[in-house]
């Protein structure tokens, strides 16, 4: 291979939004420190820190509330009950996105909660966008997983609908093209297959065409900004660049008398050479392709032009970088063999044996460096890391690279006994004891329970730290990775916090929390984006033989609720406030911000949590929720007010309250 063909890839840099920090590092510190420290002093001095009166707890002569009915606070600290008001200068809109009809099917954007509701206005179909009704057809034709494709930022959208004998294309609410061709004269899911490109500029489909049953008058058409693909069948559908504008495809040609031709199509273009596999490079400027070869071999093309010959390639092309990794096959005496080349170079010792395959490549985040999972039928596997040679291992699993680059890990399992691997360094464990591991979003840091000789340990920051038999779930660490959380069962406390090695007085698990995390549905804490808070739905720290529930945030429990149960816990994106929602029974859903109500709704369909993406935060920070009435959907904006934060909700005299 020619390196300086491959040298002509560039850089495709993915961007990544930045949130908005309220504090620098020092009062982050300060915080996990005042955390940590709390806990440990009440630890020493063997006592719970004092609670505060709990909300609904009954009092001596109380009734007991009614079933159904929602008791009220007797603190004044909790108002999930009774009329309210939210915090002053809060701003609450609501905009109606159509109206609520019997059977109606809508549909959430990925970002911005933008809604399309398929409704009927007399006996025709129609499509309402954000409470703007389209117009008028005989059916709706279904896309997959629904009948509207959104574009990756949330803010287009496409459908396409059957008037008469023909079907139209919808964008952003009008007209792109409209077509005669159909499967036999039918217009069903096969019809019209829309998406958007990664860069939101551009929409595409697929339509399958039946113009007679006999051989050659049935293609599948591939359309571009509603420009199609030349005669021929895009059987195996197009492969888009990474940055939206280009893509190519092969052409099946057939006819009822002649053998199928094929053609390479480039941005709907025929290319003057035949080729297939196409694959852009990470900048979107260079293609490659690969194109059989006499006798028995396979050639590779960069751009069109052949640059090596083999029995096969598979190309590896980072999502960053200007690396190429192709694993290549050869053979001896018919038997396969593989090997690696780097940018046109062949890396030494990247042989494997007698049918013997490199099955996977993996990148590291900055695209400058490369592992490749090799291995034979013989069960003997091992990793090339940047042309170093591990050891070999019965299998391997879960290869990834540390967040910064720098490491290589993976899990391993050799002579009965499971191993986390991190460089070149092993730690092993007895069979099955052994969880994947959990990587830093940030730096270098990587994280495991494991058991080893019988007792349950913590492998953090290649050190191991022997632990409680029932210690250790739900482990992750912060954004930024300078700390680290999970949950474990202390015989004295029960379920709680451990944050740093530290265990959290004030966090505790209701049985509802440690039935959902013993079933490992879902992380049940919750880190702020600028790792300077953390926080959980918790039961107070002493029981009290109540339904009281409430909050766990940064070392303090702060009652949340009397009854019903609290779910959608996050901080915003500014890190400034946590959000969660109250439910009970039959009411309405109430909003909390900084533990004071907002707005009360009712979900659409009964259930919030079955639907995608119905609540979202804007770039401006305020939230947006579906909800519905008696007569409509609606979208709730809701824009806080500058008289909540965390620190309002933790007392202005914390610790916390320096940091805003």
């Amino acid at each position: 291979m020619r390196h300086s063909v491959l040298k002509h890839l560039s850089l495709f840099v993915c961007l990544i939004a930045l949130l908005a920090t309220c504090s620098g590092p020092t009062a982050a510190q300060s915080v996990w420190k005042k955390m940590k420290d709390a806990a440990k002093q009440a630890s020493q001095q063997g006592q719970q820190p004092q609670q505060p009166q709990q909300p609904g707890q009954q009092q001596p002569g109380q009734k007991p509330p009614k079933p159904g009915q929602r008791q009220q606070s007797t603190s004044g600290q909790v108002n999930d009950s009774g009329p309210f008001k939210p915090p002053a200068g809060t701003k609450i809109e609501a905009t109606v996105l159509a109206p609520l009809q019997d059977r109606a099917k809508f549909e959430v954007s990925p970002h911005g909660v933008h809604v399309a509701t398929t409704e009927t206005d007399g006996s025709r179909a129609v499509i309402y966008y954000d409470g703007v009704v389209g117009p008028k057809f005989d059916e709706i034709l279904p896309q997959t997983g629904g009948n509207v494709a959104f574009s990756p930022d949330g803010k287009r959208y496409a459908y396409c609908a059957r008037l008469g004998a023909q079907y139209v294309v919808m964008v952003d609410g009008k007209e792109l093209v409209r077509s005669s061709e159909s499967n036999s004269g039918r217009f069903d899911g096969e019809s019209c297959h829309l998406g958007f490109t990664s860069n939101n500029k551009h929409v595409f489909w697929t339509s399958n065409v039946v113009l007679e049953t006999k051989r050659g008058s049935m293609y599948r058409r591939f359309w571009f900004d509603g420009r199609p693909s030349p005669t021929g069948s895009v059987n195996d559908g197009a492969t888009i660049s990474p940055d939206g504008d280009h893509f190519a495809y092969v052409l099946t040609i057939s006819d009822p008398y002649h053998q199928d031709r094929f053609a390479f199509a480039v941005d709907g273009k025929i290319a003057p050479y035949m080729a297939g596999s196409p694959q852009w490079t990470a900048d979107s400027k260079h293609l490659y392709t690969q194109r059989s070869a006499a006798p028995n071999g396979t050639e590779l093309l960069f751009d069109g032009k052949p640059i090596a010959k083999a029995f096969g390639f598979n190309v590896y092309i980072p999502p960053v970088g200007d690396m190429v990794v192709v694993a290549v096959s050869g053979g001896i005496n018919f038997h396969p063999v593989s090997f690696l080349v780097v940018n046109g170079k062949k890396v030494p010792g990247s042989d494997t044996v007698e049918r013997g395959a490199i099955t996977k490549v993996v990148f590291s985040p900055d695209g400058k460096h490369y592992a490749a999972l090799c291995g034979d039928t013989s069960n003997h596997q091992f990793v090339i890391v940047d042309g170093k040679r591990g050891q070999e291992y019965v299998s391997i699993d879960n290869l990834v690279f540390t967040a910064d680059s720098s490491t290589v890990v993976y899990q391993s399992l050799m002579n009965g006994k499971q191993f986390i691997v991190i460089g070149d360094q092993e730690f092993g464990a007895a069979l099955g004891g052994v969880q994947p591991a959990v990587i830093a979003p940030a730096g270098n840091r990587v994280a495991a329970f494991l058991f080893v000789n019988g007792t349950r340990n913590l492998l953090l920051d290649r050190k191991m730290t022997a632990l409680s038999a029932h210690d250790g779930g739900d482990l992750s660490f912060t954004p930024d990775g300078a700390h680290y959380a999970y949950f474990a069962v202390d015989s004295s406390m029960g379920h709680r916090l451990v944050i740093d090695g530290v265990p959290q007085p004030q966090s505790a698990l209701t049985k509802v929390d440690t039935m959902d995390l013993q079933n490992a549905q879902a992380l049940k804490y919750v880190f702020s984006a600028d790792s300077k808070h953390i926080a959980h739905f918790a039961g107070p720290p002493t029981p009290t033989g109540g339904y009281e529930r409430g909050i766990f945030l940064d070392g303090k429990y702060v009652p949340a609720s009397s009854e019903g149960t609290n779910n959608h816990l996050c901080f915003s994106p500014d890190s400034k406030h946590v959000f969660w929602i109250h439910a009970y029974g039959n009411q309405p859903y109430r909003v909390f911000v900084d533990g004071k109500p907002l707005v009360e709704f009712y979900s659409t369909g009964g259930n919030a949590a079955s639907v995608p993406h119905w609540w979202d935060f804007g770039p401006d920070g305020s939230l947006s929720l579906l909800a519905q009435d008696d007569n409509s959907l609606k979208r709730i904006t809701i824009t806080l007010s500058e008289e909540t934060s965390l620190a309002t909700m933790l007392g202005s005299g914390s610790a916390v309250a320096a940091n805003h």
